[in-house]
C-alpha cells in the first residue's frame, strides 16, 4: 500500500471487509519479512510493535494527518461553515504546510483570504474551481498550483483534496500538499526537450525542390569549412542542351530534365561527396583530401564531362544530349579567398572551357581577388548594357477573395545561347561585387515601361535589393520612371529583398518613406530569415511581408514550419501588416495558410511564372501596347 491507498481508505468512515483483508495481508507479509530477518541473524536497530491502523478507532482527518506527517507532507483543514459550505468555521494548517507556503509556523493568522493571497494570481481561480467541484461531488481530487513565498520566489505545490464526511454528508475538506518544484521543473524540461526534438528538421540544408540537391548557399558553406581545415578542390560543371529545346516543353518538362541530371551527378560522384545546384545549368562538386589528391579531382571532372555528354536524357518523348564543360579550382587550407570566391572561380573556369572548346579548365590556385572582382563587374555591366534580361510575371492569389489580384515581376537572365535562366546565381554575384544597383534600375525601368503600356488592372510587385537602398538617388529614379511611363503608383509594391544587406538604415528609411508618399506600397521579401528582419518591421513603413519559402515548401509535414508561419502571421497582423506565403506547392499548404488567415499565396499551385509578352493592340500609326499576363489561376485551381 502507498499513500494514495491510505487516502482512498480514509475517505470512507468504515473500511470494507475487503479493505481490511487487504491491509491484514500487507501486515502479514511485513511480519513474515521481519521474522525471516531475525531468523537469518540480522540485527534490528529500530523495533516497533506492528499494528493494523485500520483497526484503531480514530477519525478520518486524524488518519490523513498521520499519513501526511509520515510522508513529510503538510495539511490544510477546512471545516464546514454556515449553510453547509466550506468557510471560516475552522481553518488551520500543519507546520509542514506553513513551511511549504514559505511561512514560519505560528506566524500567520490563517483565513481563506490570506491563504488564497499566497497562491499565484494566475492559479487562484483554478484552485477555487477544484475545491468547489470536489465539495459538490463529494469526491477526492488532485490539483497542482504555484505559491509565492515572501521573498517573491515561486514554488510548485501539488495537493490531494479529500472530503470529510459526517453521517454521509460533507462536513469539511482536508488538503494534503507537498512541494513538487523539482519534479515539476524536471517534467517541464522533459516536455521542452521532447517538443524541441520533434521540431528539429532532419537536415539543416533545405534542398532544392526540383533536384533534391543542396543549394548554392549550402555548398558555399561547405567550401568555407574545407578551406579552414584541409583544403581541397571544387569542380563546377556547366551543362546546356546541344540543340534548342522545343517551345512546346513545359516547366514540368524542364524540371524533369534537371532532376535527371541531378540523379546522374549523384550516381557518378558517389555517396559521401558533397555536391549541389549552384546555378541554372551549373552543378558543384566539392572534394576534400580524403577523396584523393589533385589528380583524383581532375579525373573526376573529366569523368563528369564525358558521362554527361554521352548520356541520353528523355524529355517529352524525345531524347536530349547535353554539351558539358567543367572548371576545377584547387585551394589550400591557408587561402584568404572565401567559399563564394572559389565558386566564382570555378564558374569562370567552366565558361573559359566552353569558349575554348576544352572539356576541363584547371586552376592550380584561386584567381587574384582584383582580377576576379573586375571580371564579375564586367560580366554584370555587359549584361545590363546588352539587355541580356527578360521579365516574367507570377500570379499571386488573394486568399480572402480566392482570386488573382497581384503579379510579381521576376527577372530572368539569358544564357550564352539566349535562353532565359533563373537569376539567383547572377544576382548573388552582382550584389557581392557592388553592381546590383544597375540591375535593379534596369528591372524598374523596363517593368514600369511594360506596366504603363497596359490597362493597369492588377497590382504589380517589383524587387529591389536591400543593398541598392544605400544609393540616395534611387528614390528620384523610381519617381521619374513612374511619371515617364504613366504608371499609377497605387498599383505598385516594391519588395526589398535581402534585407540583411541593408547598409544604411537612414537611406533605407528615406526610400521607404518617400516611396509610400508617392503612393506605392512597400514589402519585405524572404521574411523570417536574416538577422535584421524583425528589426525592419519596427522602423520601416512596411505594408506586406513575404514569408520565406523555406518555411512553406514543406509546411504540411513540418511542425516547426507550421509554428513559424502561424506565429509570424499573428505577429504581422498585430502590427497591421499583410502576409504573403511563397513556394505554395499543394492544396494542403493552401488550406493551412487559410486557417491562419494568411492574406496572399504565391507558388506553382497558384500559377507558374510566365514571360511578359508585349503585342500591339491595333495596327495603326499610334501603337498602343497591352501587358499580357499569365492565365488567371486561383487558389482553387
Amino acid at each position: 500500500m502507498d499513500l494514495d491507498d491510505i487516502l482512498a481508505l480514509a475517505e470512507t468512515s468504515r473500511p470494507s471487509p475487503l479493505e481490511l483483508a487487504r491491509a491484514r495481508r500487507v501486515a502479514r507479509a511485513a511480519q513474515g519479512r521481519y521474522d525471516s530477518a531475525l531468523a537469518d541473524g540480522h540485527r534490528i536497530f529500530v523495533d516497533s510493535d506492528l499494528y493494523d491502523p485500520l483497526t484503531e478507532d480514530v477519525d478520518e482527518a486524524t488518519r490523513v494527518s498521520r499519513a501526511a506527517r509520515s510522508a513529510k507532507q503538510g495539511t490544510v483543514t477546512w471545516t464546514a461553515g454556515a449553510g453547509g459550505r466550506p468557510g471560516p468555521g475552522r481553518l488551520c494548517w500543519s507546520d509542514e504546510m506553513a513551511m511549504i507556503f514559505g511561512q514560519a509556523p505560528g506566524t500567520l493568522h490563517l483565513t481563506p483570504e490570506t491563504l488564497l493571497r499566497l497562491v499565484h494570481p494566475a492559479d487562484v481561480d483554478r484552485v477555487r474551481r477544484a475545491v468547489r467541484t470536489a465539495w459538490e461531488r463529494i469526491r477526492p481530487d488532485e490539483i497542482g498550483f504555484r505559491v509565492i513565498h515572501p521573498g517573491g520566489s515561486v514554488r510548485h505545490v501539488r495537493c490531494h483534496l479529500e472530503i470529510l464526511t459526517t453521517a454521509g454528508r460533507a462536513s469539511g475538506i482536508i488538503a494534503t500538499g507537498e512541494d513538487v518544484t523539482a519534479q515539476e521543473l524536471a517534467r517541464q524540461e522533459r516536455r521542452r526537450i521532447a517538443v524541441r526534438n520533434g521540431m528539429l528538421c532532419a537536415d539543416l540544408a533545405v534542398p532544392d525542390t526540383v533536384t533534391g540537391l543542396p543549394t548554392r548557399g549550402y555548398l558555399i558553406d561547405e567550401v568555407d569549412r574545407a578551406r579552414r581545415s584541409t583544403g581541397g578542390a571544387l569542380v563546377v560543371v556547366a551543362t546546356e542542351p546541344t540543340t534548342r529545346l522545343p517551345d512546346a516543353l513545359t516547366d514540368d518538362d524542364h524540371d524533369e530534365v534537371a532532376a535527371a541530371i541531378a540523379r546522374l551527378l549523384r550516381t557518378t560522384v558517389g555517396d559521401g561527396v558533397t555536391c549541389g545546384l549552384v546555378g541554372s545549368g551549373l552543378w558543384g562538386v566539392l572534394l576534400g583530401h580524403a577523396h584523393g589528391g589533385p589528380q583524383a579531382a581532375e579525373t573526376l571532372a573529366a569523368t563528369l564531362v564525358d558521362t554527361f555528354r554521352r548520356h541520353l536524357f528523355g524529355v517529352h518523348g524525345r531524347t536530349l544530349r547535353l554539351d558539358t564543360w567543367a572548371g576545377l579550382v584547387h585551394f589550400g587550407s591557408d587561402v584568404p579567398d572565401n567559399g563564394f570566391d572559389l565558386l566564382v572561380d570555378g564558374e569562370h573556369a567552366a565558361r573559359d572551357a566552353r569558349r575554348s572548346g576544352t572539356p576541363v579548365v584547371v586552376l592550380d590556385q584561386p584567381v587574384d581577388a582584383a582580377d576576379r572582382t573586375a571580371r564579375c563587374r564586367s560580366r554584370v555591366r555587359r549584361a545590363v548594357s546588352t539587355d541580356s534580361f527578360t521579365l516574367y510575371a507570377q500570379p499571386i492569389v488573394d486568399l480572402r477573395l480566392n482570386q488573382v489580384t497581384r503579379h510579381e515581376i521576376l527577372l530572368r537572365v539569358r544564357n550564352d545561347i539566349g535562353e532565359p535562366t533563373a537569376p539567383w546565381a547572377f544576382l548573388d554575384m552582382a550584389e557581392r561585387v557592388g553592381e546590383i544597383l544597375a540591375v535593379d534600375k534596369w528591372v524598374i525601368d523596363h517593368a514600369l515601361a511594360l506596366i504603363g503600356r497596359g490597362a493597369q488592372t492588377s497590382h504589380y510587385q517589383i524587387n529591389v535589393s536591400g543593398k541598392s537602398l544605400a544609393d540616395p538617388g534611387l528614390l528620384d529614379f523610381v519617381n521619374e520612371a513612374i511619371r515617364r511611363h504613366r504608371v499609377k503608383p497605387e498599383c505598385l509594391t516594391f519588395e526589398i529583398t535581402e534585407t540583411a544587406l541593408i547598409e544604411n538604415r537612414n537611406e533605407a528609411l528615406a526610400f521607404a518613406t518617400g516611396i509610400r508618399q508617392t503612393g506605392c506600397h512597400l514589402a519585405l521579401d524572404d521574411f523570417g530569415t536574416g538577422y535584421g528582419a524583425l528589426t525592419h518591421v519596427k522602423y520601416l513603413p512596411v505594408d506586406l511581408v513575404k514569408i520565406d519559402g523555406m518555411f512553406v515548401v514543406n509546411l504540411c509535414h513540418s511542425p516547426a514550419d507550421q509554428a513559424v508561419v502561424s506565429k509570424l502571421t499573428e505577429l504581422c497582423h498585430t502590427l497591421g501588416i499583410h502576409v504573403a506565403a511563397e513556394y505554395v506547392q499543394d492544396e494542403g499548404t493552401l488550406e493551412l495558410l487559410r486557417s491562419w488567415d494568411v492574406d496572399f499565396a504565391q507558388g506553382y499551385r497558384t500559377g507558374r511564372p510566365e514571360p511578359i509578352a508585349v503585342t500591339p493592340k491595333h495596327q495603326v500609326q499610334t501603337i498602343e501596347f497591352e501587358l499580357r499576363l499569365p492565365p488567371q489561376y486561383t487558389a482553387m485551381g
